[in-house]
């Protein structure tokens, strides 16, 4: 069966050899620090093979190619004219958008702790590439195979370095580094076309948890996250 699919299905680094490709910041990304770490910290351990297996390959070759392509046409695991993603059911974002706004602005989006629509691109990855060692990301379990492909995964990563996000009206959370491991969990329902390219992302989770986590160690000055806790707010909730 492997034979049948495409490279970004049965490698999880398949993408970093589009030597060929435009890349962001003008240079194929290095990975070697973020495998080393997942390959230690994984709580799974999947079967050559198996449908956690290729779903995992396939979401660690989108994360590289949205994360550091420039193009949308160069970005192999998706159908760009089809493609769209959307978080907790707002709005839907297509390709040019996501690679616009970035990974994780896309995943995050404008909550109570932070304020993607107030940092570019730039901005989010330098946050949290300072705050956190490694950021790693695992398939739990699928529920369904293709073409649509529901599954649970977890991220996480240690926080050895110092928070700052901006949250609107001028505001920041703060907090030292806390030195624990953050880590969330969600559900992801992808639609994969037949040549498992994809077409359709929707995630649920909640992204205030990571922020809380993050900001255990509140510098003086900060906003108090436990107090927009407090404030019954759901995360879920579309604007």
């Amino acid at each position: 069966m492997a034979g049948d699919l495409p490279d970004f299905m049965t490698n999880p680094n398949a993408v970093l050899h589009d030597k060929d490709h435009e890349w962001r910041y003008n240079r194929i990304p290095d990975y070697n620090k973020v495998n080393a770490a997942y390959e230690l910290e994984k709580s799974c351990t999947h079967v050559e093979g198996s449908l956690e297996w290729l779903v995992s390959n396939l979401v660690k070759n989108w994360e590289k190619e949205m994360s550091y392509k420039l193009r949308a046409d160069q970005i192999r695991t998706i159908d760009a004219s089809k493609y769209r993603f959307s978080v907790n059911g707002k709005e839907w974002n297509n390709a040019e958008e996501m690679l616009k706004l970035g990974t994780y602005n896309a995943l995050i989006g404008d909550t109570e702790l932070y304020k993607a629509s107030e940092m570019d691109f730039s901005e989010s990855h330098k946050l949290f590439k300072r705050a956190l060692r490694t950021f790693s990301w695992e398939v739990i379990q699928v529920y369904s195979g293709p073409p649509i492909v529901a599954f649970k995964w977890a991220h996480w990563g240690t926080m050895t370095g110092d928070l700052s996000v901006k949250v609107g009206g001028g505001q920041k959370l703060e907090a030292h580094a806390t030195n624990e491991v953050v880590k969330v969990y969600g559900v992801t329902v992808a639609k994969v076309n037949e040549k498992f390219e994809i077409e359709q992302l929707e995630t649920f989770y909640d992204p205030q948890d990571m922020m809380r986590q993050m900001s255990k160690n509140r510098k003086d000055g900060s906003i108090n996250p436990e107090q927009v806790a407090a404030s019954g707010k759901c995360p879920f909730n579309p604007k």
